[in-house]
């Protein structure tokens, strides 16, 4: 209790001062490194032979089918990976949805102007800022977790056939609210939904790169909720409450805004190695 209230206590603090402060320049050799480990894990994605994880694992399947829970696995070995100036963590999470409908699901999550309402548990605002047609969007959301912080993201989808579609998310803009911590630096998302008769199955990856902390400040974050992981659990049982709310209504993305333009893409560096993940 007395964690929560403090938590609770610098959230008001920073939302009471807000000023906003740009996230400080990362260094030449971090946004490399960090670029390096995107470059591969898209690969990595790109080259495995099933849509999910649970299409694979039958125990996997069967704790977030038969046991209605939300599972979370490390994406690319042991956290953190250690880089030049910052720690990148990579995390899959894994639900399954009973009762709901793919395109029920991608009405809520395109619905960008009232995401606070859907992730409660992490995000405190939102807005759609542009739009090209269904498939790019740009938005804007205040974090609660790791800290007060405020992320811009251009989020492409792309349907695979009738029953399956995916998504990327890329920060494009990170800046604290008050006292940078330097908690998030990048918060780059990749997720796969997959519909069958009974409901739908949602699997995200999460790519977060932060400040380097040791591990007793880790651990402390982790106990007052700056851990990516619980981020990510918290995304997929806040989804799935929203989905099966008896009545909830979800309108979709809104119309009218500026087009977006071309989609935001991640830097390649060349020379690129495996020990880079």
């Amino acid at each position: 209790m007395r964690i929560l209230t403090l938590a609770a206590i610098l959230a008001a603090f920073c939302l009471a001062n807000p000023l906003s402060v740009r996230s400080q320049q990362l260094k030449p050799d971090t946004t490399r490194d960090f670029e390096c480990y995107v470059q591969l894990a898209e690969r990595r994605m790109a080259a495995r032979q099933v849509f999910l994880l649970a299409d694979s694992d039958s125990a996997l399947n069967d704790r977030v089918v038969r046991g209605g829970r939300v599972e979370t696995v490390p994406g690319n070995g042991a956290n953190p990976h250690k880089v030049s100036g910052g720690l990148i963590f990579d995390w899959v999470g894994s639900v399954f949805i009973p009762g709901t409908k793919l395109d029920r699901t991608l009405r809520m999550l395109q619905d960008y102007d009232h995401r606070a309402q859907y992730f409660s548990a992490t995000i405190a605002s939102s807005k759609l800022l542009c739009r090209r047609g269904d498939h790019q969007f740009r938005y804007t959301m205040r974090l609660k977790e790791p800290a007060v912080i405020d992320v811009e993201s251009d989020v492409v989808w792309e349907r695979v056939d009738p029953h399956r579609w995916r998504c990327t998310s890329y920060s494009t803009e990170v800046q604290a609210v008050g006292k940078d911590k330097g908690y998030l630096r990048r918060l780059y998302s990749y997720w796969r939904f997959d519909e069958t008769p009974n409901g739908v199955y949602v699997e995200g990856e999460t790519v977060t790169l932060s400040d380097p902390f040791n591990s007793l400040m880790r651990g402390l974050g982790s106990l007052m909720g700056i851990n990516p992981e619980k981020s990510l659990r918290h995304s997929l049982e806040s989804m799935r409450e929203a989905l099966q709310k008896t009545g909830a209504q979800f309108p979709g993305p809104a119309t009218g805004v500026a087009d977006c333009g071309e989609p935001y893409q991640p830097g390649h560096p060349g020379g690129c190695t495996e020990a880079a993940q």
